[in-house]
């Protein structure tokens, strides 16, 4: 249920042509980072974003780099006075791929693809993955294949490769790892930062919880009618629901002397109430006190942040 994986790939060093200036490989740090770039003069680069639809990703990605504590920053300058060039890339509009230059070179440039927020490949949110490895490739570093990195060869929207995976309602918000950064500091010289916020955030606000959850007894012994109110129905971004979606549903258990706490564990309903309709289920009860807890779960398998609960004795 995860957004398919976009390449992220690097322009081919074209020495000839001053895009880059060409090194051999130098040795793999201890940290894992790869440096295959001269590094930038002066600690500044002047940029100027002709992409202008993605402005709002150029600004997130930019902003991972310069708190990054690497005594380097990327200042927005008028198109007259930048070293760095971000551009569409010419007759395409959308494409799984991006495209930098690689360190300091008189004609530096960033490709990205035009922005699409119904594409689970080029939207804002991509955008920014995107975005934050070109400049990585900018700044002089390499492809990192060893290890969790922004600066993996692809990714998707819940982070490279090698990362760990939020869920896929979410997005990688913290755009940096240690290793990016060390790898800047390596180049740059300054103090790693640590990156401050989540590591994943939400793309969209979850569903409501059930409510109204009420019980009555069936007839047969420790069998019990509940009831409870399906929530309205939420929309998913384009772009995530344009990827995999399944109907709405929900979870409901029933555990002895505690509430269950992980709906992801536990079987999911079909709705038969329709959106602020209200829901009756059968339920077998133990003997005893028990916990009822019912989740309302949206089309991307992403449960209500609290349950409805009732305590019932038996």
């Amino acid at each position: 249920m995860g957004v398919p994986a976009m390449r992220i790939t690097v322009a081919a060093l074209a020495c000839a042509a001053g895009l880059a200036v060409c090194l051999g490989l130098l040795p793999r740090s201890a940290h894992g980072y790869l440096i295959k770039g001269r590094p930038w003069p002066g600690g500044v680069i002047r940029y100027y974003n002709a992409a202008t639809d993605q402005a709002w990703a150029v600004r997130h990605a930019v902003e991972a780099w310069n708190s990054s504590g690497a005594r380097i920053r990327f200042v927005a300058v008028p198109a007259a006075q930048a070293q760095l060039r971000i551009e569409h890339f010419q007759g395409v509009s959308c494409t799984i791929n991006s495209e930098a230059t690689v360190g300091y070179a008189r004609v530096a440039r960033i490709w990205i693809f035009r922005r699409d927020d119904s594409s689970p490949y080029c939207n804002s949110y991509m955008a920014v993955q995107a975005l934050a490895h070109e400049l990585g490739h900018v700044l002089g570093l390499g492809h990192e294949v060893e290890g969790c990195a922004r600066m993996n060869p692809s990714g998707s929207l819940q982070g490279p490769r090698l990362c760990p995976r939020g869920q896929p309602w979410q997005w990688r918000c913290q755009v940096l790892t240690a290793d990016d950064i060390a790898g800047a500091v390596a180049l740059y010289g300054g103090t790693a930062g640590t990156p401050s916020g989540p590591r994943d955030c939400d793309l969209y606000p979850g569903i409501g919880a059930p409510s109204g959850l009420r019980v009555a007894w069936a007839g047969p012994p420790h069998e019990v009618r509940i009831t409870f109110r399906r929530p309205r129905s939420i929309a998913i971004p384009r772009f995530l629901a344009a990827v995999e979606a399944f109907p709405e549903s929900f979870v409901a258990a029933v555990v002895p002397r505690r509430c269950a706490t992980d709906p992801r564990s536990l079987p999911h309903y079909s709705w038969t109430a329709r959106p602020g309709g209200v829901q009756v289920k059968l339920m077998t009860f133990a003997p005893g006190t028990s916990c009822l807890t019912v989740w309302a779960v949206d089309s991307l398998g992403r449960p209500s942040d609290r349950p409805a609960e009732l305590w019932v004795k038996t």
